[in-house]
């Protein structure tokens, strides 16, 4: 009689995959582990002789395991370099999920020019510093990621002809409601990132961007005025926007100031709580949830602000061993929380059961 607790050991073993290598950063993986996963699930395949279909299913995962065990081998190979080159593709995968969420099918005149001209700037960066390492070490893997990079960083540069294309073929009533929805997504993300929370542990870039937004939509509310459109609450928006402007500028000073002022040592646990805040929410509203229904908009409020405190822990950089092995969390969990957006839209698409 076969063994009925085969199939649980088998996809028990590949829970450990999943959890510890499956979407996580090559350069930071457990070698030793993953040859333990191998051991495990070679010694499991003679047992599973009499289901044919199960071991197939169990052979093709033991082959991913050997191949991801043959491509993180040749990434830590790489040393030093190697490292610091695949942090960048870390980083620029994270970035083409924020731009999958953020501009894939949306309405290109509502969209926010400022974080895609930062999408853009960041992949400058990242092709900047990953083409002469890939040159460097000669491997095929990085080799393909630099064109990847390539291909993106030309994506994103179109893309903000686009919208700014969009923004500008707009009728003049339609051009109100735009502006009036760009302006109240930044005063959002203000409220979200910056409203009650510590100035050293936030990003000074991201409130600039957000100033520039609003600098530019306050110019285009105005040319419109100008113009002579007149619409319902359009004087009253100009001025909010014209005020938050000016707040904002004054704020921008006082964050540098205070991240100036403050050691890497009392930064590192700030940035680390404000990670275990967006984690425990992911944990609350989504981990384990069935996905029809889900809030889609505040699982893209999750990603964000895991991305947000990543990178400013990315930016802190220096020695401290803390922060580096927070960091490493919170691009894990960014990862998790990416996946299940595309899960949860997927499954709300399959179900046509529009998500909130």
């Amino acid at each position: 009689m076969p063994d009925a607790t085969l199939p649980e050991q088998a996809n028990a073993l590949h829970d450990r995959y999943r959890r510890a290598f499956a979407g996580r950063a090559r350069v930071s993986r457990d070698l030793a582990a993953l040859d333990g996963l191998i051991a495990d699930t070679e010694a499991l395949l003679p047992a599973l002789a009499q289901s044919t279909s199960l071991k197939g299913e169990v052979g093709e995962r033991l082959a991913t395991y050997r191949k991801e065990r043959e491509t993180i081998a040749t990434i830590q190979a790489g040393g030093a370099d190697a490292q610091v080159a695949w942090r960048h593709v870390e980083w620029t995968e994270a970035n083409l999920n924020r731009y999958r969420r953020e501009f894939g099918g949306q309405n290109r005149s509502t969209r926010d020019l400022g974080l895609l001209q930062e999408l853009a700037a960041e992949e400058a960066r990242a092709l900047a510093a990953v083409t002469p390492l890939a040159k460097k070490l000669a491997e095929a893997n990085l080799s393909a990621r630099v064109d990847e990079l390539r291909k993106n960083a030309a994506l994103y540069t179109e893309e903000v002809g686009r919208i700014q294309k969009a923004r500008a073929e707009l009728r003049p009533a339609d051009r109100v409601a735009a502006l009036a929805t760009l302006a109240n997504r930044q005063f959002g993300l203000y409220r979200t990132h910056f409203e009650g929370k510590p100035r050293a542990s936030r990003r000074a870039g991201l409130l600039e961007r957000i100033l520039a937004n609003l600098t530019v939509i306050h110019q285009e509310m105005v040319a419109t005025r100008d113009a002579g459109v007149t619409a319902a609450g359009h004087a009253e928006n100009i001025g909010k926007v014209a005020a938050r402007v000016q707040h904002h500028r004054d704020e921008v000073a006082k964050i540098k100031e205070a991240v100036l002022n403050t050691p890497s040592s009392k930064l590192a646990p700030m940035l680390g709580d404000d990670a275990n805040a967006w984690i425990a929410r992911y944990r609350a509203e989504f981990a384990g949830k069935p996905r029809q229904g889900r809030n889609l908009a505040a699982l893209a409020e999750i990603c964000d602000g895991l991305h947000e405190v990543g990178r400013t822990m990315r930016d802190v950089g220096g020695n401290d061993p803390g922060n580096e092995k927070n960091l490493g969390v919170v691009m894990e969990h960014l990862k998790i929380a990416e996946r299940e957006y595309g899960a949860i839209r997927t499954a709300s698409r399959a179900a046509k059961t529009p998500a909130s």
